[in-house]
């Protein structure tokens, strides 16, 4: 008799370790998910050769994805709810970080924003909601694909920060080269002897880099020309 309640309760042990198991295949099939689908969002970034790339955004998407399923783990003290909020609020930290201001130019916030997105498509997922995690990535990565088709960039606003010897020539040669009628920022700084300035302007019409480095060649006076705004 008690051999046989022996052999029960070992089989029950079995199909209870078996069960724990099962649970924890779940959640690494959850967080592998959640990673995959944030390294996919990051390889668009990387090739775009953002702030944060690849790397950054599969463990964002792996880290929501396991806090989502420690938190399902404590469900029965009532903390599921308590750490989702605690991972938006540390992933929006994490945007700010990536987000500056330079030279009138705000840099970083796409960036920032898609880096929210993947936490809550990776918390999708520690959610088994898989189907919805999908699609919102897919759809995160065709908008910025599109966003930054031809069709799109031509009608774009661009930002330039242009360097050049102080020369009131060269300044209405760049007015006329960009169809610009005044610089939105204006900084004249000494450089060996020179008066070097600094101007930020708004082209009305895109140049390809060709054609802007013959026109750096063309004129002596020009130092540089650097895009500033955020695509």
């Amino acid at each position: 008799m008690y051999n046989t309640l022996a052999f029960v309760k070992s089989i029950s042990n079995f199909f209870d370790e078996l069960t724990w198991w099962q649970t924890e295949l779940i959640f690494l099939l959850r967080i592998a998910i959640g990673g995959l689908l944030g390294l996919a969002i990051g390889i668009e970034r990387t090739r775009r050769q953002k702030e944060a790339g690849m790397g950054t955004h599969f463990t964002v998407g792996l880290a929501s994805a396991l806090f989502t399923c420690i938190g399902y783990a404590f469900d029965e003290f009532g903390d599921a709810a308590r750490i989702a909020a605690q991972v938006v609020t540390g992933i929006g930290f994490l945007g700010a970080g990536i987000i500056f201001f330079r030279r009138e130019s705000l840099h970083g916030l796409t960036t920032a924003a898609i880096i929210w997105c993947t936490a809550a498509i990776g918390m999708c997922c520690g959610t088994g909601m898989y189907i919805l995690a999908t699609v919102c990535a897919l759809l995160v990565i065709i908008v910025q694909l599109i966003l930054h088709t031809k069709p799109f960039k031509k009608h774009g606003q661009r930002l330039l920060l242009v360097r050049f010897y102080n020369s009131d020539e060269l300044q209405k040669t760049l007015q006329m080269f960009f169809g610009i009628t005044q610089f939105h920022r204006y900084k004249i700084t000494r450089v060996d002897s020179r008066l070097v300035v600094e101007a930020v302007i708004r082209p009305n019409q895109n140049y390809h880099a060709e054609k802007i480095n013959n026109f750096i060649e063309n004129n002596e006076e020009m130092i540089s020309i650097e895009r500033l705004e955020d695509l």
